[in-house]
Order: structure tokens, then sequence, then C-alpha cells
């Protein structure tokens, strides 16, 4: 399968349940999920043909899909704030906006929210502050 090498860059994407009813019948269906790990990382081959159908139909990857297909190599969800309130953020690494929103649908995230992502500069760590933290849990 041939694909173009893409730059991945972060992004924060904003999820807006469709209502409160929608939003019940979410957290009800992915009750079982309790760390950021258990929402991706184990698709299905049916799962990642539909991911590979969206981006071949964008022109990013060409030929026809195979079972090494990696859906991370294009949107990588990082880690995800989910709270109480109408709506929910999540830090993704991804191609762009579309990519992410395109591998939510192919998982069928589309049917409980609208996405809107927000590419960011890379998050930044300041050494010095952290080994302060450190410090002090010694």
């Amino acid at each position: 399968m041939g694909s173009k090498k893409l730059k991945l860059k972060h992004f924060i994407a904003t999820h807006t349940f469709h209502s409160a009813k929608v939003r019940k019948v979410f957290n009800e269906v992915n009750s079982h999920r309790k760390k950021n790990s258990d929402w991706f990382g184990n698709e299905s081959i049916e799962l990642k043909q539909s991911f590979f159908k969206m981006l071949k139909a964008r022109s990013i990857v060409e030929g026809d899909f195979e079972n090494n297909f990696e859906v991370s190599d294009y949107a990588l969800l990082f880690q995800m704030f989910y709270g109480r309130g109408d709506f929910f953020f999540c830090h993704w690494h991804a191609i762009d906006e579309q990519t992410i929103i395109d591998r939510l649908s192919s998982a069928g995230g589309d049917q409980y929210f609208v996405t809107m992502a927000t590419q960011i500069d890379a998050p930044r760590v300041n050494v010095k502050v952290m080994d302060s933290y450190i410090e002090k849990l010694k």
C-alpha cells in the first residue's frame, strides 16, 4: 500500500453532544472505558477499513487496504478530558482536523457528537519547574 509521508500536528478537539439524551446513551454504551487507552488502539479490521476508505477518498493513502494499515499513523488520541457537561475535549496528534473527524466517524462517534479540532503548538515542559516538583516528592 502506498502512502504519502505526512507530518502529524497537535490538535485540541472539542466534541459537543447532539443532545442530553444522546449523551446519556453514549455514557451507557461506553461505560466500560475507564482509561484513555480504552478508547482507541484495538480497532477491528472493519473499522480500520472504513477509516482507510475515508483517507483514500481524500487522496491521503493510495492502493488497496492491507491488514497492517495503522490508523495511528494518521490520527492518534493522546488524552481525553471528559466531565459532566455537554461537551468534552481530546488532545490528538493528526494530519489535520478532517482526519480526526474521519477517525471518529469510522468508529461511530458522529452519531453522538459534533467535533471541531483546533491546531495547537506542541506541548512544552518547563524542566526547571518539573525538577522542583520532583525534588518536593523525594
